[in-house]
């Protein structure tokens, strides 16, 4: 009964309807001080907007109605403390990083790994030991737990795995298999789990008991229907010290957090809490409905074939395999687009489509009206290639990040060391981490992919990236062991 609670949405509320004159920031004063052109659109969204007012709490020391928010969510997903997040998922990631490990320390990173990740290892300096990921064609599925085992193995040293568990397409990689290796070794296990909040309100979505990890973060806005970016950071145990993650995510949120974000945050845990279950199965029986329509006209990566490889797949996330039918992926998206259809994702070979708690009846009748009337020919499409093999890494993350840098042309970038992440957005994972050797073959993947309608981070408008001056690039790669 208490996941009825909206302490938030009561003590704002209360906030609002006492109309008070409003002699703080922020200076709009609840909508009048908007520009002109956007006073229609955020009126009601601005007089959510307040600051920290007596009773409004404090998010980076909540003793009122935001740590009652928390305490519910941590109450819902079972953990010992939850935390709001105002950066996204982002900023739990960069807490993660900085509460688990000290300078130096090792972790384990899969490379279906977000940006964010990259981002972390430079602020934290931990030192990364990068595990390949397992692929279904061009498609990134996850890593198991053998490969986990292995990596370990190699890496004695290391403190931590970070895992990526759903992955960009879905994938869950064997969660409570792994879990047992952690503990086996006694490491921590960091659960980057961006895309999977959702998981456990339906038993047709995969299992994936995110309980097991130490720290587990979440993208509400992601798969919940909170305002991006909001999401939520979980803790299970003492193995990570509370006040340093306490900490930890003070230095990587904003000291002014938007109030109408962690209202959303505390309605959509009660949303789900309430009615869960009864919402993402009628986002099922449409994807099920879609996935049937589809079979036999559009590849599509299918669940028997994830879990062939060792995985399971959300099957709300759904990867049309265009490549495979004769049609990039860039020229797909083009032609959604064209029929009033904005996807997630478009690949070299796939496009990725979401269907979230907002896709109805309409929204899914019209993408399957436009999916069959994709261009098709039957064949394979050409100038998909695979992922280059994992660079060498020459030096930390942090130290290529604070090196002197120069821009170069990518065909220079042969034989130097990345100074910055090169990334494809979405899905926001990196080809060529900081530290790592620019091979001939990263070379040619990027330029393949870029031609095919990739959009890249790291270079600038001329097509430069940037490598570290005074790099021994002869110098071995560390393997963290």
């Amino acid at each position: 009964m208490k996941q009825r609670e909206s302490p938030l949405l009561q003590r704002i509320s209360a906030q609002v309807k006492a109309g008070r004159a409003r002699f703080h920031v922020p200076a709009h004063g609840g909508g009048a001080g908007l520009p002109p052109e956007l006073r229609r659109a955020l009126w009601r969204y601005a007089a959510l907007d307040l600051t920290e007012l007596p009773g409004l709490d404090d998010l980076h020391n909540p003793r009122g109605a935001i740590a009652r928010a928390e305490q519910l969510a941590a109450e819902l997903y079972g953990a010992d403390g939850s935390f709001f997040l105002t950066g996204g998922a982002s900023a739990g990631v960069l807490a993660m990083l900085l509460a688990a490990l000290e300078p130096g320390q090792q972790v384990l990173v899969p490379r279906n790994a977000h940006g964010s990740v990259y981002h972390g290892l430079v602020l934290s300096g931990a030192a990364p030991c990068y595990l390949p990921v397992t692929q279904y064609g061009f498609v990134p599925l996850n890593v198991t737990a053998a490969q986990v085992r292995k990596g370990l193995d190699q890496n004695p040293k290391v403190r931590a795995v970070l895992l990526t568990s759903p992955g960009y397409h879905g994938v869950c990689a064997p969660l409570a298999e792994i879990a047992a290796v952690t503990r086996e070794r006694g490491v921590l296990l960091l659960l980057d789990e961006a895309h999977g909040a959702h998981l456990p309100f339906h038993s047709s979505l995969p299992e994936h008991p995110g309980e097991l990890a130490d720290l587990r973060v979440q993208s509400w806005h992601k798969t919940l229907g909170a305002l991006t970016p909001g999401a939520v950071l979980h803790r299970y145990g003492t193995r990570v010290c509370p006040e340093r993650l306490r900490q930890a995510l003070q230095w990587v949120q904003t000291s002014s957090p938007p109030y109408p974000l962690l209202l959303s945050l505390d309605a959509a845990r009660r949303q789900m809490a309430l009615n869960g279950s009864r919402r993402l199965g009628r986002v099922l029986a449409r994807a099920c409905r879609l996935r049937r329509a589809l079979a036999g006209y559009l590849p599509l990566l299918e669940r028997a074939q994830v879990k062939a490889q060792g995985f399971d797949l959300d099957i709300t996330r759904l990867t049309v395999l265009t490549g495979e039918a004769g049609l990039s992926g860039a020229a797909a998206a083009s032609a959604l687009r064209a029929a009033g259809i904005d996807v997630e994702m478009a690949a070299p070979d796939h496009v990725l489509l979401v269907l979230g708690l907002g896709a109805g009846r309409r929204e899914t009748a019209q993408v399957l009206r436009a999916l069959r009337r994709l261009p098709l020919t039957g064949q394979i499409a050409a100038g998909a290639i695979p992922p280059p093999p994992l660079p060498l890494p020459v030096i930390s993350p942090r130290e290529a990040a604070f090196l002197p840098a120069r821009r170069v042309t990518l065909e220079q970038s042969v034989g130097q060391v990345a100074a910055a992440p090169v990334t494809a957005f979405p899905p926001g994972i990196p080809v060529l981490a900081p530290g790592e050797l620019v091979t001939e073959e990263v070379c040619r993947y990027l330029h393949t992919a870029s031609r095919h309608g990739v959009s890249w981070r790291g270079f600038d408008s001329r097509g430069r990236l940037l490598v570290c001056e005074g790099v021994n690039k002869q110098c071995p790669g560390k393997d963290c062991s």
